[in-house]
């Protein structure tokens, strides 16, 4: 991928990446204002509720006292009782007294004239008028049992003054009938409005309820999202420079691997593939390494998932081809063979097999003796990598199914891709003899493969044990540590002219580089 593209394409994440952020931001906003304003409405409920109750047990108690003090004769010493009461409690504007529901005084007057029918009797044995005028210039809320009434303000329970001001607006309602709201004006609330209500302990229909309307929602996101906004910006640049910096470093790796190649940092290792009836060397695979000048060795999954996503895995298959076909014509057994791995992205390059089928002829190597793997999940193909592998084959070149049984194939995609060999993938090789559930799939494999006329070889062999049952399965051949690890050319010509049988020992413990 060249670079002007990466550049591209950390710009748009970096995009994409600072608008996630901000989404975010202003979710978190959000949420931090619901809170605090769903806060504020329970503080502002809990306040005139408490008012509210205050409200009723003060006046209980004052009422209980001037009817028990005396004398109650509407003379100048009870009106001035009266009177001292309404002036000292803030929530009373007047206090009547009326014996047999008749009133005969008031703090503010001598008129006479009956109560009308209450409106409710409290759990308290009080009554209450909801909207009482008597003589009075306003409606109130008249509370008592007689023979003294108290005249009471219901506005002091919703005009709550809370530390932070806001377009609040509170209610008071009982038996769904509004007692009180706030200014004595009642305001038309919808879902919008965010509301707490808190219910009275006493009664249970009395409910107080604090309402805000979606501008004050909307202020305080806005404040949320302005004390947020600079942790975001910090988030977005730190999120940038991650982007960036991986994105160099995608480059720096296709740099790389342009700079190994003609540094010749690459080179093949062969694993040999043995024959489980004699042990005798077959074949080998061929796979790449990649040691940098400074010793450090780069695992092949990283780079040749690199390659393969950025459009370089033809350099690197171009470099496998020409090294096996060179090492294959410097092998003094010329019937050895060598298999070497093809990407999806080979297959697609339209004049790839001219250019292998010129390669072994210019070399003098047989096409029988160069053997292409193809893994199992590039086998979703098309029709013209379909054609690619059928012209290769025309050519003499042996196909292979590599990790067979961890991919997407069928036994249609096998009827008709031209293929010789199936390789078993070494996950399914060490479940043998384990008791675990893949232990079974081995074999299943092996005898679709000899229904179909193909061989078989088993890649990840450790064990004698494995090697036996394999063997007992029908797998003609088999790959893996029991017989020997990769190892560079020169190794592995050493290797050829020594003995090789299926009772060498593992030569390490250490887990395999995966194939290339």
């Amino acid at each position: 991928m060249c670079k002007k593209k990466l550049l591209w394409q950390g710009i748009l994440i970096s995009i994409l990446a600072c608008v996630v952020v901000a989404l975010f931001t202003a979710w978190l906003a959000r949420k931090q204002a619901e809170e605090e304003l769903r806060s504020y409405l329970q503080d502002i409920t809990e306040q005139a509720m408490l008012r509210s109750d205050r409200a009723y047990i003060e006046s209980g108690l004052l009422l209980s006292e001037l009817d028990k003090s005396g004398p109650n004769d509407c003379g100048d010493a009870h009106r001035q009782r009266l009177s001292e009461v309404t002036f000292d409690e803030l929530f009373v504007r007047n206090v009547l007294y009326a014996p047999n529901g008749i009133v005969q005084c008031s703090a503010s007057s001598h008129r006479t004239y009956p109560l009308p029918l209450r409106d409710q009797k409290t759990i308290m044995g009080r009554s209450l008028w909801f909207e009482f005028k008597g003589d009075f210039p306003k409606r109130s809320i008249l509370y008592g049992a007689g023979p003294h009434y108290a005249v009471m303000n219901s506005q002091y329970w919703v005009d709550i003054l809370p530390v932070k001001k806001r377009s609040l607006y509170i209610e008071a309602v009982l038996n769904q009938r509004v007692l009180a709201s706030s200014n004595d004006v009642r305001i038309k609330t919808n879902t919008a409005w965010l509301s707490k209500s808190r219910a009275s302990q006493n009664n249970p229909n009395y409910i107080i309820t604090a309402y805000l309307p979606p501008q004050e929602l909307q202020r305080a996101w806005r404040e949320y999202f302005k004390d947020f906004l600079p942790l975001s910006i910090v988030i977005c640049m730190l999120l940038i420079g991650i982007i960036f910096w991986l994105n160099q470093r995608r480059y720096t790796m296709g740099y790389e691997i342009i700079e190994g190649l003609k540094e010749s940092e690459f080179q093949l290792h062969y694993q040999p593939i043995v024959s489980l009836a004699d042990g005798k060397v077959k074949s080998a695979e061929a796979l790449l390494r990649w040691q940098r000048q400074d010793g450090s060795i780069v695992s092949p999954d990283i780079f040749i998932t690199y390659a393969e996503d950025n459009g370089q895995i033809g350099k690197l298959t171009q470099f496998v081809l020409e090294q096996a076909v060179s090492d294959l014509s410097r092998l003094s057994d010329q019937m050895m063979t060598v298999s070497v791995n093809l990407a999806g992205a080979d297959l697609a390059t339209p004049d790839f097999a001219e250019k292998l089928i010129t390669l072994c002829a210019g070399h003098k190597i047989s096409a029988q003796r160069l053997k292409l793997e193809i893994t199992e999940r590039s086998l979703v193909l098309g029709q013209n990598e379909i054609e690619v592998i059928t012209r290769l084959r025309q050519a003499g070149h042996i196909i292979l199914i590599d990790d067979f049984g961890t991919g997407y194939s069928s036994l249609s995609y096998l009827h008709n891709l031209p293929v010789d060999i199936l390789k078993i993938d070494k996950s399914f090789v060490q479940a043998l003899g384990s008791g675990a559930a893949t232990h079974h799939v081995a074999l299943h494999i092996v005898q679709m493969a000899k229904a179909l006329g193909l061989s078989v070889v088993a890649e990840g062999i450790e064990t004698i044990e494995q090697a036996k049952i394999l063997k007992e399965m029908g797998v003609e051949y088999g790959q893996g540590w029991l017989y020997a690890k990769a190892m560079p050319f020169e190794t592995f010509g050493q290797f050829l002219r020594g003995p090789t049988t299926a009772s060498i020992k593992p030569l390490s413990s250490d887990s395999l580089p995966e194939n290339v």
